[in-house]
């Protein structure tokens, strides 16, 4: 089995007060490599079989949708030129592959301009597009193409264009849809230093993570920035009681493994103690003032809470380039500076702000308050002139809760008003709440936040004991062989974790969903379990086949081919020929659920040919069938490294 990809160790600290002009290069956030993904053991040897054959990777081809909205597109110019209409193509899973919704639409328009005696009805007008695109389609992408209802076009995608996208993705994998690549920055998980990872930072990091893989699969440059809450106020008191506490910790590293604790110990006392405030308040102006002694114990709790981080993101196989709040402090000054110069910044009751035109909300953004202090709207109007200006990115995504909206609606229309933006897309991307069986926000019954290290390993415990007494029955039956201890726990590793990777992701993500072991850890149904699953028994007929001569990779190098003749050899063919439509639409929406979708769907179309068609009957191996399993395998392969979730080859 396989996890998800490895991770590697980056520089992660940045003192705010190393320089007041140029950030040395080796301070700047690097990009995530985007290296090829680590294929599962059965896979292992495609790449090698395509370099042994002298195949190169090729360019990304059209997705079959947009070879098909080509078609409808030069259809409408042929069928009725000079005539501005919107052309809609959906799929469609009933009658025909894709379905041309075009004509309800272009006969109004034909209507009012005059045009009404070029088509009686939009039935009349369907029948025009659908002889017109069987006419323009040289390259033979349709099997069929009618006139069909009121007016729609039913479009039936043909074998040998299938049959050409299977083949592809024996050779080369499935392959990304084209487009130019973007330099691309996501901001995601952002926990608090000194706090506890909840479970909203479960979501944040399990989305974004998702997304930078399905962005860096797609050939951008992707920066995978984790915006730590490493700087402000609360660190007076933690440095103050850090010193009052361990008062040695210079040379003995204090014992504060448990933070949250340490940061409840503080707060009791600030609250408690105004000489103590006074303290607090006095390290605030040492910290930023560069004190060596303050600025040695703000490090070390800030890396006692980077190991507690760690330990969630290497559960989660994540990888993230810590660049915190505490990056921006030097740029915050200059910014204001300058917004302030160019007329954008407003004084307010001694307050620095920006009412952002175009914005429904009353609230400004303020960028220096009355006292001469910055938060985080300072903050983050320094990190968007960084993003935008210093790292050049093309494309700005923050990955939070929905209750932020308004807060970067704002952010983004200041940047855009500056002229920081220009042409450059800025998403937020927001979600829900986590929920407990009850409907509410997710605690533990105590009422506490549960920590996320917790929970993750839960799930883990949970699929392991269900394992384990499913193995264990196996091997007492003699369906099993006896097994090493070694092997079921880390297949129970990469199902725990991957079941709430994708019980978080399958729902959209905008929705609150209920966190649920039970839900998440069946092997029926939508779940991470059930697809993993599907995946081995991909695994396990391959294997079959190879134990009677007939290797699937050995079929690949001899130049072996699929042959879809039944039609359920073709529905899978069109579900697997519709894996860069779905990248596409991932892409543009940032929802990772289109991806949890297609897999489950594609799952049951390999379901329902496995049922109707024998790959290997009586001992006898069907070499193009077997071929078609290989080819779902390296889809669902790389649709679960895209969501995160790993990949186990037997169970």
């Amino acid at each position: 089995c396989r996890a998800p990809r490895g991770r590697t160790t980056r520089p992660m600290y940045h003192d705010p007060l190393v320089t007041r002009s140029a950030v040395p290069e080796h301070l700047v956030p690097k990009p995530v490599s985007s290296g090829s993904v680590a294929p599962a053991a059965t896979a292992a040897a495609a790449p090698a079989a395509a370099k042994a054959a002298g195949i190169t990777k090729p360019a990304p081809p059209p997705t079959l949708l947009q070879e098909v909205m080509r078609l409808c597109q030069e259809a409408l110019a042929k069928a009725f030129p000079s005539v501005e209409c919107a052309v809609i193509v959906v799929p469609s899973g009933r009658a025909a592959h894709y379905q041309n919704n075009t004509a309800m639409q272009l006969f109004k328009v034909l209507k009012d301009s005059g045009r009404a005696g070029e088509a009686a009805s939009p039935r009349d007008i369907a029948a025009a597009l659908a002889a017109a695109t069987v006419a323009c389609d040289t390259a033979g992408v349709l099997d069929k193409c009618e006139a069909a209802g009121p007016g729609f076009v039913n479009l039936h995608i043909s074998r040998p264009y299938l049959e050409r996208t299977v083949n592809s993705i024996l050779l080369h994998g499935p392959l990304p849809p084209p487009g130019a690549p973007k330099r691309v920055v996501v901001d995601f998980s952002s926990p608090n230093v000194a706090k506890e990872m909840h479970v909203g930072h479960l979501r944040s990091t399990i989305i974004g993570d998702s997304l930078c893989r399905i962005l860096t699969f797609c050939g951008h440059t992707v920066a995978r920035v984790n915006h730590v809450g490493d700087w402000g106020t609360q660190f007076g008191m933690l440095i103050g009681h850090l010193k009052r506490v361990f008062p040695d910790y210079a040379t003995q590293p204090p014992p504060i493994a448990d933070l949250q604790g340490f940061y409840r110990e503080a707060k009791m006392v600030f609250d408690a103690d105004d000489d103590f405030k006074n303290v607090a308040h006095a390290e605030v102006v040492r910290l930023q003032g560069g004190d060596g002694a303050s600025r040695f114990a703000w490090r070390a709790i800030c890396e006692v809470s980077r190991k507690e981080f760690e330990k969630v993101y290497s559960r989660l196989g994540v990888e993230l380039d810590e660049v915190g709040e505490s990056f921006y402090n030097e740029y915050i000054p200059p910014v204001i500076a300058h917004l302030a110069e160019i007329g954008v910044v407003t004084v307010s009751d001694g307050a620095k702000v920006i009412f952002p035109p175009g914005t429904k909300h009353e609230q400004p953004l303020i960028v220096q308050k009355g006292d001469g202090g910055f938060g985080y709207d300072s903050t983050d109007m320094a990190a968007i002139w960084y993003r935008c200006l210093e790292l050049q990115a093309d494309w700005l995504i923050y990955v939070t809760d929905a209750g932020q909206s308004q807060h970067f609606e704002l952010v983004f229309a200041a940047a855009r008003w500056a002229g920081f933006v220009g042409d450059k897309r800025l998403d937020h991307c927001p979600f829900g709440l986590v929920c407990g069986s009850d409907g509410k926000k997710f605690k533990t019954r105590s009422g506490d936040v549960t920590r996320l290290v917790d929970l993750l390993d839960e799930a883990v415990a949970r699929m392991e004991a269900t394992m384990k007494e499913r193995w264990d029955a196996d091997v007492a039956s003699g369906k099993l062989a006896p097994y090493e201890m070694s092997r079921l726990q880390e297949t129970a590793r990469v199902m725990g974790y991957g079941a709430v990777k994708y019980a978080d992701l399958k729902s959209n993500r905008i929705n609150n969903y209920v966190f649920s072991y039970d839900r998440m850890l069946d092997d029926k149904g939508n779940t991470a379990v059930y697809l993993l699953y599907a995946g081995a028994r991909l695994s396990s007929i391959q294997r079959n086949a190879a134990s009677k001569g007939f290797d699937s990779e050995a079929l690949v190098a001899s130049g072996a081919t699929v042959s879809l003749e039944q039609p359920a050899e073709i529905e899978l063919g069109v579900a697997l020929a519709r894996f860069g439509d779905v990248i596409d639409l991932a892409t543009q929406t940032l929802e990772p659920s289109k991806l949890c979708e297609y897999i489950y769907d594609l799952c049951g179309k390999f379901t329902s040919f496995y049922q109707a068609c024998k790959v290997i009957d009586f001992g006898v191996v069907n070499p193009s069938r077997l071929l078609l399993v290989r080819a779902t395998q390296r889809v669902i392969q790389q649709t679960n490294e895209l969501l995160g979730i790993g990949y186990v080859d037997k169970v």
